[in-house]
């Protein structure tokens, strides 16, 4: 379903209900901490409110990468954790980690979240190790890696959050290949977020969309005013997390 959202072209493909959770007892905001996974790899750790209480309980976890150039607080410390902690102590959302990484160019394919950051945030933390409840997304060229995690490694990740980003400019037929390959039942879901200012993501956006059609894949976007500015997805936050949401039950 599209509706119309503020201005004319601005399109918002709307996500299905959020699902409502008990809200939280605790009162408590959520915690963020600096962790070293080696010497090389540093990363910021978002635990929700009542994050420990119950050493049993896992969480789902969302990956987050920033955009060239970017460090690991492009969202985790400017404005996510925030979001999350009202959201979650409302009961609407579930309680989730959130990974914030530093940039990884020129590794599309994440291997350092492969290899390191995801194995470790597994054995130290209280993540949910089913794919169903991972989440790979970011903003600009971290919203491509979070595609690459989606559509390559599927077996781990179950969606992508693409902020301010679409099909990178000559991977159009990778891309078409990739999906293809995906087994039945392992499809990925996809959340866009693309500002009516930022011309030429929006432009790789209007590619993406018609490729993950071909393939069956499930989207929702959100394309309003804004331009390329991790103020403006940030904002989008609240309706990303619903999103989310509604598979992690």
């Amino acid at each position: 379903m599209v509706l119309a959202a503020a201005g004319c072209a601005s399109v918002t493909t709307a996500a299905p209900p959020s699902p409502t959770f008990a809200p939280l007892a605790c009162g408590e905001n959520g915690t963020v901490q600096e962790v070293d996974v080696d010497s090389a790899t540093q990363i910021l750790v978002y635990l929700p409110p009542c994050y420990g209480r119950n050493e049993a309980q896992r969480y789902p976890a969302l990956f987050l990468f920033p955009g060239f150039g970017g460090t690991k607080d492009a969202f985790v410390g400017s404005g996510a954790e925030r979001i999350a902690d009202g959201m979650i102590l409302a009961g609407e959302i579930p309680p989730m980690v959130m990974v914030a990484t530093g940039q990884i160019f020129p590794d599309l394919d994440a291997a350092v979240v492969v290899e390191k950051i995801l194995p470790y945030m597994d054995a130290h933390f209280q993540t949910r190790p089913e794919r169903e409840f991972r989440a790979a997304a970011g903003g600009s060229f971290g919203g491509a890696v979070a595609y690459h995690l989606a559509f390559r490694r599927y077996d781990l990740f179950a969606s992508a959050g693409i902020f301010g980003n679409g099909a990178a400019a000559g991977e159009e037929e990778s891309i078409r290949a990739w999906l293809a390959a995906i087994p039945a039942g392992m499809a990925p879901r996809v959340f866009l977020n693309v500002g009516e200012n930022d011309s030429y993501m929006l432009t790789r956006a209007r590619v993406l969309i018609p490729l993950m059609d071909e393939a069956g894949i499930a989207h929702a976007e959100i394309i309003s005013p804004g331009g390329h500015s991790g103020d403006y997805w940030i904002g989008n936050f609240p309706e990303y997390f619903r999103w989310l949401s509604v598979e992690w039950r």
